[in-house]
């Protein structure tokens, strides 16, 4: 599976740019922070106490910039089904995507939490791909949704750091035998 989020994140800043376009505006408190609705949902309130842009240049400054990074996009190179029988290796296809421009890691948690960690590699460069893992503690038969974190690695200033980070989940499966 290869999936660019180049044209889904142009269309974020777009739609990001034309509500920031009034942000010279006070907005008026909707809700508190992270308030729960009455379907159970999260509605964001608006900030108080907010300054006009000084130089409206620097909005459109970055928003071009970010124009520019999404233009690198995260290439997701992956099979969504990976099958073990022992519930620690797992026969997989996860890879760093040829067309990318940076190194990355992977990191797969069984949790949405990210609190169990199953797995975490070494950086991987454009082009390798993982045909197998094996997981720090075994899965219990059957089949279980993990949380795989893709997360580009660039030098800065002689010093690692994340330059992107995409969040996908897998099926991992225990056959019983």
């Amino acid at each position: 599976m290869t999936y660019d989020f180049r044209r889904g994140l142009l269309t974020v800043l777009l739609a990001t740019a034309v509500l920031l376009s009034g942000c010279g505006k006070k907005q008026e408190a909707e809700a508190p922070p992270a308030e729960r609705t009455g379907t159970g949902g999260l509605r964001i309130g608006y900030e108080e106490d907010l300054t006009v842009v000084e130089d409206p240049d620097t909005l459109q400054k970055a928003v071009d910039r970010a124009i520019e990074q999404s233009r690198e996009g995260v290439g997701l190179e992956y099979k969504n089904d990976a099958y073990s029988s022992n519930g620690t290796d797992f026969i997989c296809y996860i890879a760093n995507a040829e067309s990318n421009q940076y190194d990355m890691f992977i990191a797969i948690y069984g949790d949405e939490a990210f609190t169990d960690e199953l797995f975490l590699s070494k950086l991987m460069r454009p082009g390798q791909a993982f045909d197998h893992v094996t997981l720090s503690h075994p899965l219990d038969p059957g089949s279980h949704t993990v949380y795989v974190a893709f997360t580009q690695v660039e030098e800065l200033d002689g010093e690692q750091a994340i330059h992107a980070q995409v969040l996908v989940t897998m099926n991992f499966t225990v056959t019983e035998g």
